[in-house]
């Protein structure tokens, strides 16, 4: 274990889009943010010659003695271009669990990251010894809020901190170091995240096949970046801004939103360019809209009245984009019901990720009272919908070590 440490300690935050979902696929840009929920790993040294893998959100734990952990990484990895008997190897670990074949799935995809990372990063189990990972998320699981992502980055970080390849070598003396009862917190250099952003990345193909790299990154980086033909920019000045996340329960497919609408973009060009047009430039506006209220905040004896203009353009651009995603036929009636809910308290909210129900977020302004707020979660609820009263713009991974 790293620099004498037993327990290495490894948190990560989840993700939204702001704006741009759907009309980034036509080369426009997305604005993704880092949010206040977040994935944490705990990984320590044990005694007993197993390995041990919990999955705190599924109540399971798997067990491994060495050997066989390693034999699990090397069929993985011959597998490589196979997913269906890459699952199939640890369906041992699922087949009495009492859940649903989607969620077994999920489970499987989990276990299957882990003992890639293993085999990647670690690559002979004999170099760890006996160890235990715990896995826990305040992330929903398979809402379009980046759990995956974030878990991925988590155990990897996990990983090259037991392997002692970070904090880099060279770069440790200058990494920041603050002790606070008995935990250390490392602030990772930037060469350290580039390396947990690129194998976490491979992670999340072994699952999604050809992510486009958002989620991985701002869990990594955290506050906020943009994506537009390929291409990641990490935006360094986000102010934090606080939201409610809703997720609506109902169960969406990301594959049918997208090709339904590239037919009607195919029947109707001229429309649905305009549509994505429109949206792009949302997210351009949002982006100087940021910056604008990063400052103004950052600026000393800041008043409400300084704040409300930037807040009010926040809102205009939700409501505009709410509407758009509706025109494009990717909201649904759980997401108009959601927005409805919280307009009547004077909030704004907008769909994010692929629409057709999953979750949306909710922009709560500094002078929304405790109890409109209270109010609108208790609305909510009752209708059946699951509320986080979160924020946006949070750190990226971050490392403790005891």
């Amino acid at each position: 274990m790293p620099m004498g440490s037993h327990c290495i300690r490894v948190t990560a935050p989840g993700k939204i889009i702001l704006h741009g979902e759907h009309a980034v696929v036509y080369g426009k840009k997305a604005v993704a943010t880092a949010i206040g929920l977040r994935t944490v790993v705990k990984l320590e040294s044990q005694r007993d010659q197993l390995v041990r893998l919990s999955l705190q959100n599924f109540n399971i734990t798997c067990k491994w003695k060495q050997d066989e952990l390693q034999k699990d990484v090397n069929r993985l990895l011959a597998f490589s271009g196979c997913p269906h008997e890459a699952s199939a190897l640890f369906n041992k670990f699922v087949e009495h669990c009492q859940q649903t074949e989607e969620t077994k799935k999920l489970m499987i995809d989990a276990i299957r990251v882990f003992v890639f990372l293993v085999g990647k990063i670690v690559k002979d189990v004999n170099r760890l010894g006996s160890f235990s990972i715990e896995i826990n998320s305040s992330i929903p699981i398979g809402a379009g809020l980046g759990s995956s992502a974030s878990c991925s980055v988590c155990l990897v970080t996990a990983l090259l901190a037991a392997m002692e390849a970070i904090p880099s070598v060279q770069e440790t003396t200058t990494a920041t170091l603050s002790v606070s009862e008995g935990q250390g917190t490392i602030s990772l250099p930037h060469q350290d995240l580039a390396l947990i952003c690129h194998w976490s990345l491979e992670a999340e193909k072994l699952v999604h096949g050809n992510p486009s790299g958002v989620d991985n990154s701002i869990c990594t980086y955290g506050g906020a970046l943009t994506f537009e033909d390929s291409t990641l920019n990490c935006l360094t000045r986000i102010p934090q801004l606080k939201i409610l996340i809703t997720n609506t329960k109902v169960a969406r497919s990301t594959k049918d939103l997208v090709s339904g609408l590239r037919e009607r973009y195919q029947q109707l060009p001229a429309v649905y360019s305009t549509l994505f047009d429109a949206i792009g430039a949302i997210a351009d506006e949002c982006c100087v809209c940021l910056e604008k209220l990063y400052h103004a905040q950052a600026t000393p004896n800041t008043t409400w009245s300084n704040l409300q203009e930037h807040y009010g353009v926040l809102e205009n651009l939700i409501d505009l984009n709410q509407q758009l995603l509706v025109t494009l036929g990717v909201s649904h009636s759980s997401l108009d019901e959601l927005c409805c809910v919280t307009s009547k308290y004077g909030l704004h909210s907008k769909l994010t990720g692929a629409g057709g129900g999953g979750c949306a977020f909710t922009l709560v302004t500094p002078d929304s009272s405790e109890k409109s707020v209270s109010d609108v979660i208790h609305d909510l609820t009752n209708l059946g919908f699951e509320v986080w009263d979160t924020c946006l713009g949070d750190e990226g991974v971050t490392l403790q070590i005891s």
